[in-house]
């Protein structure tokens, strides 16, 4: 009695322990972020505080406003905090979720790293390889769909594993299939995750139980759960779209192309089986570091040997995990542009490869379970030397963030080419919220949100304040009459993607209803006609 007694007692302070060093990573990382700046640096992170924003506060509010292409469960996290302006606009309304996400994640991976080792050492060690990883520290302060989705893998992964010790415990299995239903609104990598595991979970029951019956009812609840979210996602958009795989023309028309030279990769779209997987491993290794890839490496064996060994099924969760590998290799053979430095060894000795630009290599940090996690097999290893080791190069990675002579992790959001925006279109769009800001005195703003969510945000308007291509009759009238709503129209001849451009940018009715109040390298800004206005140049 006494001994459990301080077992638990040590438990209960291990537990205090990592909550308290994630929170305060968790909050030191954002105070930093925030004030210099850079969590709205990427594109994505202003377009999903957006679209929570225009459920509650658009011409055409309502459940219509989610995207018809990103996932919504990151969408409805934020809405108990988007409708505060200063939440939106500073971007805090999803660093809140994304922040809660990361230490959540960071406990439930020390939980799961504890069963794998049983091992206070190992599980702190696996835990910091997670906690400790620049990249989710960065984006675990912005509003982007990582933290949440890792998050939800690593839940989920718990709860296989807690089952798997002991499978008569159906509960467990219950609450994986509801973090898996949960990634699977999140990221589409989360499908993969769920298809490989209803076969896991086949597997799993019939070694076990050898019934048929027992195998086929747990699998059918199980698959039942899990599924639920790909199941409403589709229904949704079978009903407003009529189409329930309306994303995928998103994600198979090819939209990138970039210069190659000898020191960065670029996405081509005829890749082999094997050059996708060497593009994907390469971004697995820049996310998530040199050291933390070769811990994992070292671990593969280890993993095995003690499957082996121990006759335990504790490497089901891990093939679960990697299934997100093949169905990356796939997409990148479709479409899914990444653009990163050469895995080389010049680009590892030299530190002016993290100033190259990248773009999407933040795919690569879905597959920090796996590495955290399998990691716990190495840092197991009772030699003093080894764990000496272990803990030495961790302090390299660390260091390196502070003073990176080498680059042995490619660290967020180092560099001025976040997500390949050209510098020249970055300033052009400063150049115009600033000259808006200071001109508009009230009225409709015609604008397409597909291409400039940035500055919808910075100019700090509530989201009612424009019109866009989802605010139905407002949009579908204007993109014909747009002087019946509209007092301003921007458009931007320079991006192919702006829809206003594309329905105006020749239309008599500009000239004929609107004066050109600003035009500066195909950015233009009219104003509805009341007196003759100067022209901006």
């Amino acid at each position: 009695m006494i001994i459990e007694k301080v077992k638990n007692f040590i438990s209960y302070n291990q537990a205090i322990l990592v909550f308290s060093l994630l929170a305060l990573l968790s909050i030191f990382s954002f105070v930093y972020y925030f004030i210099h700046g850079d969590i709205l640096l990427f594109g994505d992170a202003n377009s999903r505080l957006n679209i929570a924003r225009g459920i509650i506060d658009n011409l055409t509010p309502g459940l219509g406003q989610l995207s018809n292409v990103w996932l919504p469960l990151p969408t409805f996290l934020m809405l108990p905090f988007i409708w505060n302006n200063y939440l939106w606009h500073s971007g805090i309304a999803g660093a809140i979720i994304s922040m809660a996400s990361y230490i959540l994640g960071g406990i439930f991976l020390y939980k799961s790293a504890k069963i794998l080792s049983n091992s206070s050492f190992a599980s702190f060690g696996a835990t910091l390889v997670y906690a400790l990883n620049i990249n989710l520290l960065y984006l675990q302060t912005t509003a982007m769909s990582e933290p949440i989705f890792i998050t939800s893998l690593i839940i989920a992964i718990y709860h296989f594993m807690i089952w798997i010790k002991d499978y008569k415990k159906i509960i467990n299995l219950i609450y994986a299939g509801i973090a898996i239903a949960a990634a699977s609104l999140i990221r589409y990598e989360a499908w993969a995750v769920m298809l490989s595991s209803i076969p896991a979970v086949v597997f799993y029951l019939w070694i076990k139980t050898k019934s048929y019956k027992e195998t086929e009812g747990k699998t059918i609840l199980y698959a039942t759960i899990a599924t639920f979210g790909f199941i409403v996602w589709s229904i949704y958009l079978t009903a407003l779209y009529g189409d329930p795989l309306y994303w995928k023309d998103e994600y198979l028309t090819p939209s990138f192309k970039s210069s190659p030279s000898s020191t960065v990769e670029t996405f081509r779209f005829n890749y082999t089986v094997l050059q996708a997987g060497w593009e994907y491993f390469t971004t697995v290794v820049w996310m998530n570091g040199i050291i933390p890839s070769i811990f994992a490496l070292f671990s593969i064996p280890l993993l095995i040997l003690n499957s082996i060994k121990k006759k335990t099924f504790y490497f089901l969760p891990f093939l679960m995990l990697l299934s997100i590998f093949a169905f990356m290799i796939l997409t990148l053979q479709r479409n899914t542009p990444i653009n990163q430095p050469v895995l080389s060894l010049s680009n590892i000795l030299s530190a002016s490869t993290l100033k190259i630009s990248e773009f999407n290599m933040r795919y690569g940090l879905t597959m920090l379970p796996f590495i955290a996690l399998i990691s716990t097999y190495l840092f197991r290893i009772r030699f003093v030397l080894v764990r000496m080791l272990l803990i030495l190069l961790l302090g390299i990675q660390i260091y390196s963030y502070i003073n990176p002579v080498y680059s042995v992790i490619y660290q967020l959001p180092i560099g001025n080419n976040i997500e390949m925006i050209p510098a020249a279109s970055a300033v052009n769009g400063d150049d115009m919220v600033k000259w808006f800001k200071k001109h508009y005195d009230g009225g409709l703003i015609m604008i397409s949100a597909k291409v400039h969510n940035p500055e919808m945000l910075e100019l700090g308007y509530d989201f009612k304040t424009y019109i866009h291509e989802g605010t139905g009759k407002y949009w579908n009238t204007s993109i014909r009459q747009p002087q019946i709503y509209a007092s301003w129209i921007i458009l931007d001849q320079k991006d192919s993607d702006d829809a206003v451009t594309e329905y105006l940018g020749s239309s008599p009715k500009l000239k004929e209803y609107y004066n050109l109040v600003y035009n500066k390298d195909g950015l233009k800004v009219y104003k509805i006609k009341t007196q003759p206005e100067i022209i901006i140049k």
